[in-house]
């Protein structure tokens, strides 16, 4: 037993070695020491082509770390675009793929924009008519303006409550 808490100690330390990127350094630099790390220990590097399996597995690792998201959202839209298509680049990714990836990107910022509107909509409604049949009504007509045909999903979550435009933003991926 304390052999196999050991060794889950001993991987939990390596993880959070490999994950531990300086915020101080260039996204270029983070990406350069996460890959490079990825390499020596997981004994894989993602640029190489046939490391195609684990490339989309580290790039969402490499995307979902701290300090890349805090230089990816101080970057204004342009800058940030670039950015990511660097980022593929550097991950191996084919033209076609970086290209994908920015059209997903261009995508997922209006989804972003729409969403945040929507949310601004919907607390002034809130605020304004409270609680009741009129909230709800005003409510499904605020979303079917912003989602047509997603306005279903996006009460269902609600009435769950969850609110995905209020969720972390992770550029990139989401």
């Amino acid at each position: 037993m304390q052999g196999a808490l050991a060794h889950e100690h001993e991987e939990e330390t390596k993880r959070r070695e490999f994950l531990d990127v300086d915020p101080t350094l260039s996204l270029e630099a983070q990406q350069g020491v996460f890959l490079d790390r990825l390499s020596t220990l997981a004994g894989v590097d993602p640029r190489k082509p046939e490391a195609h399996l684990v490339r989309g597995q580290a790039t969402e690792l490499f995307l979902r770390l701290e300090p890349v998201q805090a230089h990816l959202a101080a970057m204004p839209v342009e800058e940030r675009r670039a950015a990511l298509a660097d980022i593929r680049r550097r991950m191996g990714y084919s033209e076609e793929m970086i290209a994908r990836g920015a059209a997903d990107d261009v995508y997922r910022d209006a989804r972003w924009e729409n969403g945040h509107a929507y949310m601004k909509a919907r607390a002034e409604l809130v605020s304004r008519l409270g609680q009741g049949e009129a909230l709800d009504a005003q409510l499904r007509s605020l979303r079917e303006q912003y989602f047509k045909h997603e306005a279903p999903t996006i009460a269902r979550e609600e009435e769950a409550g969850f609110f995905r435009f209020q969720r972390r933003r992770i550029y990139g991926r989401n």
